[in-house]
């Protein structure tokens, strides 16, 4: 078994050809290869509303600045409802929050632990063991809670062997962007140009590319997949 885990850890089922990957690196690797391709990224762009055009979408930034484009996908996690209700996406969108933060480990894992009774994950990132759990609904604004920090370490406290929960680093709250149904919403909305991507839930990271993908087919060509079906943003 897993040397990284202690005595109290009786029974683990393997789950074998599974792959993870350290998101912050991912992400900057998406942005390398957007930027090689000719393609154009604004950080720090506070975008406060869409107006839709003759032939257009205009992009208004709280600066004043305003963008016009051919069309816009709309990807802003759990903030998402505030630009796009206007273009008839009605399904509400809502902030799951989990926590996380990195701890050492004197015996790396071989690879991501999962307890499901406490609902933990414990992912190898870097040097550091990556920690996370909890889902907490609210605001996506409001302050990390100390608390929720304590407990998911506390949870899977007796399992770990040679990981100091106590030394944490980097604690964060992340919200996820959940849906009422649970099913994220993908396509294009009730203004010609105007798409959304969004309410992934937990599994942004892993839908991320393919949504990218077939959604890419209604952006350029006009068509939506017959697999964005169940997925539509007036639903």
């Amino acid at each position: 078994m897993e040397p990284a885990l202690t005595g109290r850890v009786a029974t683990a089922v393997e789950i074998r050809g599974q792959r993870f990957l350290h998101p912050p690196e991912f992400v900057r690797s998406l942005a390398e290869a957007v930027r090689s391709r000719g393609g154009r990224i604004v950080e720090g762009a506070d975008v406060t509303a869409l107006e839709h055009g003759p032939g257009a979408v205009c992009v208004v930034r709280r600066s004043g600045e305003r963008d016009r484009h051919d069309a816009v996908v709309v990807a802003t996690g759990a903030v998402l409802s505030a630009l796009t209700a206007p273009f008839g996406v009605r399904q509400p969108v809502q902030a799951g929050r989990g926590y996380s933060f990195s701890v050492p480990a004197e015996r790396m894992p071989a690879g991501p632990l999962y307890f499901p009774h406490q609902r933990v994950a414990c992912t190898p990132l870097g040097d550091r063991l990556r920690v996370a759990g909890m889902m907490e609904f609210r605001r996506p604004g409001d302050a990390l809670d100390p608390r929720r920090i304590t407990a998911v370490a506390d949870a899977v406290r007796p399992f770990l062997d040679g990981v100091d929960l106590d030394d944490r680093r980097d604690e964060w709250v992340g919200s996820r962007p959940c849906t009422a149904d649970g099913l994220p919403l993908i396509g294009p909305t009730a203004a010609p140009g105007v798409f959304v991507a969004g309410g992934h839930g937990m599994w942004g990271i892993a839908l991320g590319p393919v949504t990218g993908q077939l959604l890419a087919q209604s952006v350029v060509k006009g068509e939506v997949p017959p697999e964005l079906a169940p997925f539509d943003p007036l639903r």
